[in-house]
């Protein structure tokens, strides 16, 4: 997918924007509603970036300015990219968590119990998990995203040219209800992609274990599919094997240079999970943030294109679901 003219893409968080890029912001106590989405009153962002001549590592950028934030934002983000060398491109993309779905049931049987029993199951014969849908409580936070965005529309933020959701249920059905009477219902805006890469860690926890490509299509029928999305059954899932962090980061790189070296768009959105987006932060060097169900962390993105040759990498090996050390069917009974 990368261009014949280069051998690999090198990807960097622009930090400046977005108080997540701060160290001093605290994860656990964030809102991102509230907070129009992060975006900081004064960008400052180191003027290397914007790759102007003779600036030094401690230059700053300063917007400085009385525009609307949004519009000033969108203003640097073109400035970056006009001023690029022609190798590199920056782009703005909102990670979006889906809301809650029905495998959140960990609290309810214990940690051990959920990773060596329950997860591996279907159901529980009160509610399913495989590929799990979004519980009532989810369906609010995603409704609560949708009246996010229209209070940022209407303060100029910059609307995504380009949706992509992982093919899981409540991931699709996250951005589904987030963007109905935003875009979804509207024939000037592309219709959302439905990417393999974009899933939660794969592997044993049946959560995980996406439908055909028929059912999503017939729940999803406003969403089209990458090019080749494979038919019939889950043909990445494992019921043995765990894929490992490494590996997820390394799928996850892989997807984003699929995504930025077929799509010119400079705003998109992807509707994900907290793994997916824990992999994607690690890929271009921003701070951990974890994400709330329904929440989401927008980021900018430097993605240079290289001809150096990416140095071969190898991953820890997969993992397996751990041993019972209780009996959990005295639980499944109650």
């Amino acid at each position: 997918m990368i261009p014949s003219k280069w051998t690999s893409i090198k990807y960097s968080t622009v930090v400046g924007f977005f108080a997540q890029d701060l160290p001093e912001t605290d994860d656990n106590s964030f809102d991102y509603i509230s907070s129009n989405f992060g975006l900081l009153d004064n960008f400052q962002m180191r003027t290397q970036d914007l790759e102007i001549e003779g600036a030094g590592e401690r230059d700053l950028y300063d917007s400085g300015s009385k525009k609307p934030k949004w519009i000033e934002f969108q203003e640097a983000i073109n400035k970056l990219n006009t001023e690029a060398p022609g190798n590199v491109k920056y782009k703005v993309v909102f990670l979006a968590r889906h809301g809650q779905g029905y495998h959140v049931q960990e609290s309810s049987y214990g940690t051990s119990l959920w990773n060596c029993y329950w997860s591996l199951l279907d159901g529980d014969g009160k509610s399913r998990w495989d590929d799990a849908k979004l519980t009532e409580s989810g369906v609010v936070e995603a409704q609560k995203a949708n009246q996010a965005w229209k209070q940022q529309i209407k303060n100029g933020v910059p609307m995504p040219q380009s949706f992509y959701s992982s093919p899981l249920s409540r991931a699709a059905a996250t951005l589904e209800i987030t963007w109905k009477d935003i875009t979804l219902n509207r024939k000037d805006y592309p219709k959302p992609i439905i990417k393999e890469k974009l899933r939660e860690t794969l592997g044993i926890h049946v959560c995980d274990r996406r439908a055909p490509k028929c059912e999503i299509a017939r729940a999803f029928p406003e969403f089209t599919f990458e090019k080749g999305f494979a038919e019939g059954l889950d043909p990445l899932w494992d019921p043995i094997h765990r894929e490992p962090y490494d590996a997820t980061s390394r799928r996850l790189k892989i997807a984003l240079g699929e995504i930025f070296t077929s799509d010119d768009s400079t705003y998109l959105t992807i509707s994900a999970h907290s793994g997916t987006i824990r992999s994607i932060l690690e890929v271009i060097g921003h701070r951990k943030f974890s994400i709330q169900t329904g929440g989401m962390i927008p980021v900018v993105i430097k993605v240079e294109f290289s001809k150096e040759v990416e140095k071969p990498t190898t991953v820890s090996p997969s993992r397996v679901a751990p041993r019972c050390t209780v009996d959990p069917t005295p639980v499944a009974e109650l």
